[in-house]
């Protein structure tokens, strides 16, 4: 049998050349995939970088300790420490050389939000390297780290905390991967931020601790120095987005892939009947039938997984290009290969091949000699009960998690990274169940064809006649269109419900909002409170570590601090438990599902860390419901823990003169980095911006799996095409001519095109209506829109597809010599 599997690989190559580039291609796909996620998870830098080559950093305590449920003491890093105080930077003048390190924020025209400035002096702790220029030699001069070498000698408008300013670029140095800085020299880096965030100390350890000791600074030296650094990730925070769109992509090229592989094996099976019959009849028992179709499948799926592999490995970098040049992952990303992921990979091709074969293998040993007699594509049953199974589990599973969605975690609704299980199970089990799924839609499709004359009444009955065939040229269009019609609407509406919470949650009418990390000034937030007939409010955001009794974490809180008597002058959060009425400064708001997770209540008391390392005392006044901002809280503006305000909220006052209000604002921003917006126009922005990114992340996570759908139809036709040749023999001799026949297979492919689209819109359907629901829970109405012209696409690329291999693969694959008679 093991010959005979080996003799009819040859034999039918066109059937098996169709499974096998379908295999290679998947797990080339998959491969890929796998070690670029690979690379984006396990990629990060050891150690301090900044300060890489510094001996000694002093800074103020960077850590506040809390004990963990054990009673355990645990370290959490600050956001903010403060600074050094001037007492303590001059004690330790006394110990040697020193340097004192300032970061503030500092940002070049069109440069990343994170650019940071600092003392040319501080460039020798990383080192940075000058690539071109020379050092800041007056106080107008800059070095742009990693900058385009064109800068040096050009004049840039720089903004800083105190506003703008015009730079000489004096030079530029070579980049590195942990921030973006702009050097200063040190007299004016003084100027722009007198405070000392660090200082650098060169003498001996035991000195330095010694001139520090009872001032609170922390002298921290070898690894411990990483704790004084901004990314103390190791570059894990740059790979989020990356790590995020490789993880979604990875599970639906897997599923796509490995449903297309084992329904390709499967197809190529079955095609066999009538050869399976034939060999019972000549004595072959059904172990023999199975051993020699497992063999077959074996051999082809080795080799396919092998070549997929050795593909996949060296088209990481397409795909690593593609993330970089759209900021998907930073620049520094090294995709190499591993052996892990291509094992993996390996393995995934092969059990898929395997299992596509081995659940119809089973069937095929038991077919009876009389099949040899019987028409190939005959009516038999289409469905395996393994299939419908299967089927039926997968939409189960789907309705379960939608309507879990719905009823009781309505935000993952808004996150598509976090809701793909319910497209992926709706859709995929509505594929499974397409040869029983779609024999309805073809009876109706199938009914005017009726009166239609002779030639429709052929496309009629090939295309009923035939199910199984029409059967796996539909279920790759269910997974194309299906998926895409759902990824694309579900993201635009989850886009329209963030942007319509958002709506809802404040009635501001204009936002004043920092360009870049530094924040807004004081002279700005003065100026805008002064403005007349305005109701304003202030938020400097802040990372708030919780504790209990006895210093006990309870959970790190994203907080706004907010005067609490503006709080409500602009936004409207939903209370479900406690009031806003009678806020405090010691008051804490925290959304619903926050509290639930920290495990407080409404008047409970809590001790807030603030960023800087101090602490706050608050009760728990109000618990408000999760809306589209995700788990908030509200803490008193005293406890911004040394930060600056990133937003000004305000609204004009009822009888308010608006436009007076508006020129009064922009002449409060006039020379600041502070960018003012109508909020209207605010929303708007960001829900296209929203949307274009959203676009750009489903193109591409759907666009893998789309590839390989559409070859998939492809090579389901050019499989089916040569057991074609006596049906259209037949029509030959009835009189057909060859265009007429082509003409009759095309229009039979559009027909199983259309009524798989069918299929994948009502999955889309099931996935749009329950997300609506959830969203609608969550913000209330918002407008729904269909990419129609995506969708469109989609379909149309398909029906392209397969009705262009349909026509070929026929004309090349089943012509053959004319029957005589023609």
């Amino acid at each position: 049998m093991i010959r005979i599997a080996l003799a009819t690989l040859r034999s039918r190559a066109a059937s098996y050349a169709g499974a096998f580039l379908a295999l290679a291609l998947g797990t080339s796909i998959i491969a890929m995939m796998a070690i670029t996620l690979r690379a984006v998870t396990s990629t990060e830098f050891h150690g301090p970088q900044r300060y890489a080559q510094a001996p000694a950093v002093v800074t103020a305590p960077v850590t506040v300790e809390l004990k963990d449920d054990d009673g355990d003491p645990r370290a959490f890093p600050l956001s903010r420490p403060s600074p050094l105080t001037p007492q303590t930077v001059r004690a330790l003048s006394g110990t040697g050389r020193t340097v004192a390190d300032r970061s503030f924020a500092a940002r070049l025209p069109g440069g990343p939000d994170a650019q940071v400035g600092h003392p040319w002096s501080t460039a020798a702790f990383t080192p940075y390297r000058l690539v071109k220029g020379h050092a800041p030699e007056s106080s107008r001069e800059i070095v742009v780290g990693g900058g385009d070498p064109s800068l040096v000698g050009g004049t840039v408008r720089v903004a800083t905390g105190s506003g703008f300013g015009d730079y000489t670029v004096a030079g530029v140095t070579a980049p590195v991967w942990f921030e973006h800085a702009v050097f200063f020299a040190d007299g004016e880096a003084a100027r722009l931020s007198p405070k000392v965030d660090a200082v650098v100390a060169y003498g001996d350890a035991a000195t330095v601790r010694a001139a520090v000791q009872g001032t609170g600074a922390q002298v921290l030296t070898g690894d411990d120095r990483l704790l004084a650094e901004r990314d103390q990730a190791g570059g894990r925070d740059q790979l989020r987005d990356a790590e995020g769109m490789a993880g979604t992509s990875m599970m639906l090229v897997v599923f796509v892939v490995v449903f297309v592989v084992i329904a390709t094996f499967a197809f190529v099976v079955e095609q066999r009947r009538r050869e399976m019959a034939l060999l019972r009849t000549v004595g072959a028992t059904p172990r023999q039938v199975r051993r020699m179709v497992l063999a077959e499948a074996f051999v082809l799926a080795v080799l396919a997984s092998a070549l997929g592999c050795a593909i996949g490995a060296r088209s990481t970098g397409v795909l690593r290009a593609w993330m970089v040049d759209h900021r998907v992952a930073p620049p520094w990303l090294a995709v190499d290969t591993r052996p892990a992921p291509l094992v993996i990979s390996f393995l995934l091709g092969l059990l898929s091949a395997m299992a596509g074969t081995v659940v119809v293998s089973w069937r095929a040993g038991r077919v009876r000699p009389a099949e040899a007699l019987r028409e190939a594509t005959g009516r038999r049953r289409a469905a395996t009960p393994v299939r419908l199974v299967l089927g039926g589990v997968l939409l189960a599973l789907g309705v379960y998690k939608s309507a879990g969605a719905v009823q009781s975690n309505q935000v993952v609704a808004l996150s598509m990274q976090n809701y793909l299980f319910v497209p992926v199970l709706l859709v995929g089990g509505c594929a499974l169940l397409t040869p029983l799924l779609i024999r309805p839609v073809l009876a109706a499709l199938a009914w005017p064809l009726r009166r239609l004359g002779a030639g429709a009444m052929v496309v009629r009955e090939g295309a009923l006649f035939a199910g199984r065939r029409t059967a796996a040229v539909a279920t790759p269009v269910v997974l194309a269109v299906g998926l895409g019609a759902a990824l694309f609407t579900a993201q635009d509406a989850a886009n329209a419900a963030n942007v319509a919470g958002l709506r809802a949650g404040s009635s501001a009418d204009y936002v004043l909002t920092a360009e870049g990390d530094g924040g807004i000034g004081s002279a700005v937030v003065d100026r805008v409170r002064t403005v007349p007939g305005a109701a304003v409010a202030v938020y400097t955001p802040a990372e708030v570590r919780l504790s209990g009794d006895g210093d006990r974490y309870l959970g790190t809180l994203s907080a706004f601090a907010v005067d609490p008597r503006a709080l409500t002058a602009t936004r409207h959060p939903e209370v479900v438990d406690g009031s806003l009425e009678s806020l405090g400064d010691d008051s804490l708001v925290l959304d619903r599902d926050s509290a639930r997770e920290f495990g407080v209540r409404t008047g409970d008391r809590v001790r807030a860390w603030l960023p800087d390392g101090t602490s706050a005392a608050l009760r728990v006044a109000a618990l408000t419901r999760t809306t589209v901002t995700g788990e908030i809280g509200y803490i008193p503006a005293a406890s911004a823990g040394g930060g600056r305000p990133a937003q000004i909220e305000v609204k004009v006052a009822a009888g308010g003169d608006a436009s007076a209000v508006a020129a009064a604002l922009r002449s409060a921003v006039r020379d600041r980095p502070v960018r003012l917006s109508a909020r209207s126009s605010l929303l708007d922005a960001e829900q296209a911006e929203q949307q274009r990114k959203s676009r750009l992340a489903t193109g591409n996570v759907f666009g893998i799996a789309l590839a390989f759908a559409l070859i998939a139809i492809a090579n389901t036709l050019v499989m089916a095409a040569p057991d074609r040749r006596r049906e259209l023999s037949a029509l030959t001799l009835a009189g057909a001519t060859r265009r007429e026949t082509l003409t009759f297979v095309a229009a039979e492919t559009v027909v199983a095109t259309v009524a798989g689209a069918i299929l994948a819109g009502a999955a889309a359907v099931a996935v749009v209506a329950g997300q609506r629901a959830a969203l609608t829970g969550l913000v209330g109405d918002f407008p729904l829109t269909v990419p129609w012209t995506s969708v469109l696409t989609v379909t149309g690329m398909c029906a392209v597809v397969a009705v262009c291999t349909s026509v070929v693969a026929t004309r090349l694959l089943a012509g053959g010599p004319a029957p005589r008679g023609e």
